[in-house]
């Protein structure tokens, strides 16, 4: 799967979308049980949803978000991310 560049705006959205779901335990919920509904619905594209989606600090991290913040709910190890294949 290719992977899109993480933007600056498309960062504020995945980061927002990581401060709502640290903050409201109902969107967590929804997260964690329908990620591609709920991501997509949010406004990100099948491809980053995936990145998102299983909530893995290392991917997060690997495509540049700030984790620090959302530890609380996010999964610690993950697979990596082939940053070769970003577009």
């Amino acid at each position: 799967m290719n992977i899109p560049a993480l933007t600056p705006e498309l960062k504020k959205k995945v980061e927002s979308i990581l401060a709502q779901a640290a903050q409201d335990i109902s969107f967590r919920e929804r997260l964690q049980k329908d990620p591609e509904q709920v991501l997509t619905a949010q406004g990100l594209t099948k491809q980053q949803a995936s990145v998102v989606s299983d909530l893995r600090r290392v991917k997060l991290e690997e495509w540049g978000v700030d984790v620090r913040k959302f530890r609380s709910f996010l999964r610690d190890n993950g697979n990596k991310i082939d940053t070769s294949r970003m577009a």
